[in-house]
This record gives structure tokens, sequence and C-alpha cells, in this order.
């Protein structure tokens, strides 16, 4: 067995990179150690870059078709990850999850129509609804202990307002929850009582955390299968954001159809070759690469969580289940959230995501993204000292 080595530092600078090349742009700082956007420091993996490096190997770059194969791998990377049956003919292209989700809307609502979702969220759910003309709904996660819950009481009464689609984040980007079927259940079964289409972004499926597992929503019943859409991706999982090529995954045969030929109308219908490739060789042949990256992200977690209990008791962090993703409140800190905006910047030196742009829940919290060697998390844990010194 191969043994994968994360702890290496791989310098991302003067690569056109959006987390390293543009912190002057998002932070206003060039000395920030960057830690916001979802993307991973490590290398990604060999057995993708090989395959890719073969097909460049042929001379031409001509229109190309997804192959057998490569559906076949994603149904297989479904059974044997997540336990859920597939059939080839479900499975849809997206250039990313973003861009389903805002062709999901479009096809499905009309301008004017309700999209209810979860709050606080992942910012794009805001974005693909509002810019496409909808209104939105909000259903807002509740703290219950160290662990946010759903509101289901909430949620029947705003599913009572009859939008037309629900978008739920499984696992929680940026919470860190991963939805357990009793969880799932009773959302979908509203979704059904009310007529509303529910889609459920996946892109985060394979990332969990140690003992942790991930349940599809589409495999709660046959029924529930019918009224979801899922959106998956090898992207997040083997750090392939860059090459835009996402599934969306539809049983619902006259869903199906509906979304297919809002891609053919929209020429979005076939991707990129690279996108294609390397998606095909990470659900081929990334299981032992994914498992020891799970023990990996598992273990900076902890981490985290272990240096802020001992370091930095004034920060609250929460039961993390899934996502390399940290969401931390700060309020404790007795700062205005610009204040800490500003010490994070100037005085920490660390470059996180705003939690405002997750909702309102957002004031006074970060989220941290910790796919990165350990020596870059130790050296952010050390640089958060400097809030509690400066404070």
């Amino acid at each position: 067995m191969k043994k994968y080595n994360f702890d290496e530092i791989v310098p991302r600078e003067g690569s056109n990179c959006l987390k390293y090349d543009k912190r002057n742009d998002f932070f206003g700082s060039e000395e920030v150690l960057p830690m916001w956007i979802a993307d991973m420091d490590f290398r990604t993996p060999d057995f993708i870059l090989d395959a890719l490096r073969q097909r460049i190997d042929h001379p031409v770059m001509g229109y190309f078709f997804h192959p057998d194969e490569y559906y076949h791998s994603i149904v297989s990377w479904m059974q044997k990850r997540h336990q859920w049956n597939i059939s080839s003919k479900w499975i849809c292209f997206s250039p990313g999850i973003v861009t389903g989700l805002s062709f999901l809307v479009q096809n499905f609502t009309e301008k004017g129509d309700k999209v209810l979702i979860q709050t606080p969220v992942y910012p794009p759910f805001y974005e693909v609804v509002e810019k496409n003309g909808r209104e939105l709904l909000f259903n807002p996660l509740r703290l219950n202990g160290d662990c946010f819950v759903m509101d289901y009481n909430d949620l029947e009464d705003k599913l009572k307002q009859h939008p037309k689609m629900m978008i739920i984040s499984n696992p929680h980007n940026p919470l860190g929850r991963a939805w357990k079927p009793e969880e799932l259940r009773p959302v979908a079964e509203l979704c059904l009582k009310y007529n509303c289409l529910l889609i459920s972004d996946e892109i985060h499926s394979d990332l969990m955390m140690r003992g942790q597992k991930h349940t599809p929503v589409a495999t709660l019943s046959e029924e529930i299968a019918q009224n979801t859409i899922t959106c998956m991706a090898p992207s997040k999982t083997f750090n392939l954001a860059g090459m835009f090529t996402s599934e969306i995954i539809i049983p619902n045969p006259d869903i199906r159809a509906k979304y297919k030929a809002f891609l053919n109308d929209t020429v979005h219908i076939y991707g990129n070759i690279f996108g294609s490739v390397a998606s095909q060789a990470a659900y081929t042949h990334g299981a032992e690469w994914l498992d020891q990256l799970r023990e990996y992200l598992t273990d900076n977690v902890n981490y985290c969580k272990n240096f802020m209990a001992e370091n930095l008791p004034e920060l609250q962090t929460y039961r993390h289940e899934a996502t390399y993703l940290l969401w931390v409140n700060f309020q404790k800190l007795g700062l205005t959230h610009q204040q800490l905006t500003d010490k994070l910047i100037h005085t920490a030196r660390l470059g996180l995501n705003d939690g405002k742009a997750f909702g309102t829940a957002g004031d006074n919290c970060m989220r941290i993204n910790l796919a990165c060697p350990r020596a870059t998390v130790k050296e952010a844990m050390h640089r958060l000292l400097k809030l509690k010194v400066e404070n």
C-alpha cells in the first residue's frame, strides 16, 4: 500500500491560484496565510495526473464525449463508497456544482417563485436564487448544545408558503454536520407532502471525518428518490475544482429529460476532455488515497479544536463530522464583526472566510479551511494567539 505524503508543502504562488495569488484583492494584503476558498493545498493525486498526461500525449484536443467507462466509474464509486445503487443513465453533466444549481433554479422554477434554503449556508445558495430573480425563504438551523440541528416545525411553516424548490447542503457547509437518515427523512417527506422539488448538494459527501458515514438523500426511499436531484463531484475530494466537471444524478426520468433538454439548449452538454479524464481516474483509483486523506483531515480538525480549547477557550467550535471546513465563533472576544475581521487580517495575518457571507447567523464567525499540511495548520493556530494578546 502506497503511503501518501500530505505533509508536503506545495508552493502555489504564481500558478494563477485564487487562494494565494488574489490575496490582495480579497483581503487587502499579501501577508495573510490563506485558509479560505475551498480547495486543498495537497497535490492532486498522481493517478489523476498520470491519466491527464497520457491523454495529453494524443496530439488532438477536439470535440469529445464521455465514454462508458466515465459513467461506470461514477456508478461503482457510489455503490462502494455510499452504498447507493444508481444507473448510469441517471448521470447528467454540469460544469461545476454552483453552475448546476443555477441551471436547476432556472429550469425548475419561474421568476418570482420561492426557493427554500437552510441557513447559515454556502453563499452561492443565496446567489443562484436571487440572481435568477427568485425569492429566498429561510429555514434557519438551530444550535442544540455543540451541534446544529434542523427545525422541522419552522420547515413545515415555510413549506406551507409553497416554495417550488428546496436546496440543502448534505453534508453541511459551513457547519460540518453529516446529516443522519433520521434527520434527512423528515425534510424529504415534507418536500413530498408540499410538492417541493428537493435539491441535495452532496459535493462534500466523500470528506467525512473518522467514523462518520454519508447518507445520500435519494437512498431513503424510492418515492424520495423520484423527488430528489443530487449534485456531486470529485472536485472537493480530489482537488480538481479547476476542472469544472460535476455529476447531477436524477433518478426521475421526466425531471432528467427536462434537465438534459436545458443542457442541450444552452450548449453545456459535454464539458471538457480533461475534466472527464480526471474524474474517471479519480473514481476508478481514488479509494486508498481518500482513506488516507480522511484520516489526515480528521487529525487536522482535532488538532485545531484541541488547540483552541487549551489556548483560546473564548473561541467556540462545534461538533464536526464532515468537510475540511471548520466553523468558529469568535463572539466571546468582545469584538464587533468588523473589528474581528480587521484583526484577523492585520494582526493575526490570516485570510479566512467571513462568516457573514453565509447569512446573518455568521456574525462574529469565520470558516477555516484545514485542507493543508499540518505545519500550515499549526502556523495558523499560533497566529490566532495574536488575537488574544492584542485584545
